[in-house]
């Protein structure tokens, strides 16, 4: 059972929740077991309810424990996948999310693509994709300051006007380690580390070291459709994998496929904003490990958890170096950074060596210098802590103002990132409500794009950002939507 004793160290939830999470990965703790309930838990530990509900709430987001009505929380199956748990650096983070943001969830993710070209007379008031942000956003002050100060560094270091690291400056990648040890419990050495110009770049990479040119990448359905065009334009043929309420359908993939990976986004699924509960995590490691296959774990914005905190990543519970780790810094940062960076399993960063020893690094060295002293001042988090905090007051306006117009819409997601989907009742056509809201100056987005197979996409669903407009500005924006969609919402 669960013991605070003197001895122990960190916060009080926190170590409730490893605790707890040890006891149902041990098998101490069978699956169905029922948890005692949170009143009388604080009570037995002489702590605060608030206390154990955070670590409750923390076992729920990564799949180990479930609501059942009437009963409490139970104990869900979590599958080993042939390593000793725990053999990593692991996250464990907690807050409860608030009820009134409990009934609908939210979602958040990835930087929408321009669904059309087609421009418009009329001026458009506001832009909801998340491809961009308001430029209040970007840290304009720490910027000026840090380029100033790694200027005379680069100069000091007569790196000014010399050629630099392929896999990019030791100076970021050591405090970039050093951040994703503690924030995403990533293990891994400074050598497995590469910088690249962001995720695009990082599956050239890896297009390139897939041995044999007849073999498929596994995508989810709906997925990224920018990482596609990557695999399609390395004429690498793509399978898709279905997705559900809980993220990727582990029980669905291939048995033996040719496959040279899975391009997957598990702590926050693109475009659904679902997240792969701990169970199906150890399900598709053991299935990689099984049939050989690399995960490549998109990792893109799961810093941006607005009612619990980050889910430890996919790369965290890897015990046989199956998953290539994907980051970016445009969510972070701003888009217009361009910077991202991938973690190879060590077999494959030695193999990257050898294949791009003649490659010259394509990254600007001024910027990895100032992102490097952002990490290593620990602005960084500051910065990110700050976004959460504008993002989140977005979100939350934009749910209250949409829900009043009607039964007739839905938001969809789990409350993280910087967009969310909005489904309508069934008759309505997403190229419609896209033309009408561009007629009353609202430029809004399809989800087709994010479909290998079209015919599947739901027709009724839009892709709304939140990271190019204001808050004070949100009112207008849905009473321009209101109008638009009048018959619609009728």
């Amino acid at each position: 059972m669960i013991s605070l004793g003197k001895d122990g160290s960190g916060p009080l939830y926190l170590r409730i929740y490893n605790q707890l999470k040890q006891d149902i990965t041990s098998g101490a703790l069978a699956e169905n077991t029922v948890l005692p309930g949170s009143r009388l838990l604080a009570s037995m530990l002489r702590v605060s309810r608030n206390t154990v509900d955070n670590a409750y709430g923390q076992l729920v987001a990564e799949g180990y424990i479930a609501p059942r009505k009437g009963v409490g929380f139970a104990v869900l199956h979590v599958p080993g996948i042939g390593g000793p748990e725990g053999s990593h650096c692991q996250t464990g983070l907690a807050s409860t999310r608030p009820a009134a943001a409990h009934a609908d969830g939210l979602a958040g993710t990835r930087a929408a693509t321009l669904a059309d070209a087609q421009t418009d007379a009329q001026a458009v008031a506001y832009d909801l994709t998340n491809s961009s942000h308001t430029v209040d956003l970007f840290p304009k002050s720490l910027w000026k300051k840090y380029t100033l100060e790694c200027l005379e560094l680069l100069e000091r270091e007569e790196k000014i006007s010399s050629l630099q690291a392929m896999q990019g400056e030791a100076y970021l990648r050591r405090h970039l380690l050093a951040y994703l040890k503690r924030i995403r419990g990533v293990t891994c050495t400074e050598d497995q580390i590469v910088i690249t110009c962001g995720l695009q770049q990082s599956l050239e990479y890896v297009c390139k070291m897939a041995a044999r040119r007849d073999q498929i990448i596994l995508m989810e359905e709906p997925g990224f459709n920018k990482a596609a065009a990557v695999f399609r334009n390395n004429h690498i043929a793509i399978q898709t994998v279905p997705v559900d309420q809980n993220g990727l359908v582990v029980a669905s993939l291939p048995p033996s496929p040719n496959a040279f990976a899975l391009y997957s986004t598990p702590s926050h699924q693109f475009p659904t904003g679902a997240t792969l509960p701990i169970g199906r995590r150890h399900a598709l490691l053991r299935w990689a490990q099984e049939n050989n296959v690399y995960i490549l774990e998109d990792d893109f914005d799961s810093e941006l958890r607005y009612y619990s905190k980050p889910i430890p990543s996919l790369q965290s519970i890897d015990t046989e170096n199956r998953v290539i780790y994907l980051g970016t810094f445009s969510k972070g940062i701003s888009p217009s950074i361009r910077m991202g960076y991938m973690i190879l399993p060590p077999h494959l960063a030695a193999l990257f060596g050898e294949m791009f020893a003649e490659y010259n690094s394509t990254v600007p060295v001024l910027n990895q210098y100032i992102i490097g002293r952002l990490l290593e001042t620990g602005q960084y988090d500051r910065h990110i802590r700050r976004l959460g905090h504008v993002f989140k007051n977005r979100l939350e306006l934009f749910v209250r103002e949409l829900l009043c117009l009607g039964p007739k819409i839905s938001i969809t997601g789990n409350g993280t990132g910087q967009y969310f989907l909005l489904r309508f009742a069934a008759g309505a056509d997403q190229q419609q409500l896209i033309s009408r809201a561009l007629r009353h100056g609202v430029r809004v987005y399809p989800t087709m794009q994010f479909w290998q197979d079209k015919a599947e996409c739901p027709p009724h669903t839009l892709f709304l950002g939140f990271g190019k407009i204001r808050l004070e500005d949100i009112p207008d924006c849905v009473a321009r939507l209101r109008a638009a969609w009048a018959e619609w919402l009728l």
